[in-house]
């Protein structure tokens, strides 16, 4: 750390300024030291202009010298010193002036430094208070964000459930599909071969009362020609209807059991329709008509 100017060390580089001829003033003093401020120097300097006359004058004190030429040789020093001090101070003047504008200036200069300090400081002051919001909304933006993924996680699982659900339902309701397809396949095969067999009942009944018909026109022919028996023929297609009447009737009968059979087969298919459907509207979903 650098030495402060000593008062010593200024009276030393005054006296060889006017040991060479030099009036001392603060910046050749300062100069001389090659280091120093003004506001130092200058007070140590105005010292020394004091104590330079009561130096001068223990210089000045010969015994051998008459008292009257000491004291000619006292009032001229004086004289000469009082010349001194008033162009030392009006030089000073000066220099002094620069001095106190200079101090003037700094003190304008650390005003505004402190005006700037304390903005600094109320700026610092409202960006800890901006950084402590924000770290608060921070904060809460990261629980929101926690809470939000957490939801997340929650959904997705929910998701994963469903899906799994409407493909179990989704399996079900086709494999329910392909039954109720399979049972229509098959009831259209046996409502086929019953209408088949329907048809061939009936022709076979048709046949069978054409027959009995030709066989009764037969006979009537044969009593229209053969009186004497008239009683038998009679008779004998009396017997002849009776059983084409059996047969039509057991042909009738046997095509009312076929359709019966085959009203019970479509009842049967259409009520296992309406229960494949049923199955099928939870999931909000028709399956497509088909021809039956």
């Amino acid at each position: 750390m650098a030495r402060g100017v000593q008062e010593n060390e200024v009276f030393a580089a005054a006296d060889t300024l006017l040991g060479a001829g030099e009036r001392p003033t603060v910046e050749r003093v300062r100069q001389a030291l090659g280091r120093g401020s003004p506001n130092t120097i200058g007070p140590l300097l105005d010292t020394w202009w004091a104590q330079l006359a009561e130096r001068l004058q223990h210089r000045l004190t010969l015994p051998a010298v008459p008292e009257a030429v000491g004291t000619a040789l006292a009032q001229v020093w004086e004289l000469a010193l009082a010349a001194g001090r008033q162009q030392a101070e009006a030089t000073l003047v000066p220099e002094r002036q620069q001095l106190t504008d200079a101090q003037a200036a700094l003190a304008a200069q650390l005003a505004a430094a402190g005006d700037q300090v304390r903005q600094a400081q109320t700026q610092a002051q409202q960006a800890t208070a901006a950084t402590q919001s924000a770290e608060a909304a921070l904060a809460i933006s990261t629980q929101r964000a926690d809470e939000l993924a957490s939801q997340v996680g929650h959904l997705q699982r929910q998701n994963e459930e469903l899906q799994q659900r409407y493909r179990a339902q989704e399996t079900q309701l086709q494999a329910a599909l392909e039954r109720v397809e399979q049972e229509r396949t098959a009831a259209a095969g046996e409502r086929e071969a019953l209408q088949a067999h329907l048809r061939q009942a009936e022709d076979r009944g048709f046949a069978e009362i054409d027959r009995l018909r030709q066989e009764v026109k037969a006979t009537k022919t044969q009593l229209s020609t053969q009186a004497r028996e008239h009683t038998r023929a009679l008779q004998a297609a009396g017997q002849a209807q009776r059983t084409a009447e059996k047969a039509q009737h057991a042909a009738e009968r046997e095509s009312a059991a076929a359709r019966a059979r085959l009203d019970g087969l479509l009842a049967t298919s259409g009520s296992r329709r309406t229960t494949a459907k049923k199955a099928a509207t939870p999931r909000q979903r028709k399956p497509a008509s088909r021809t039956t």
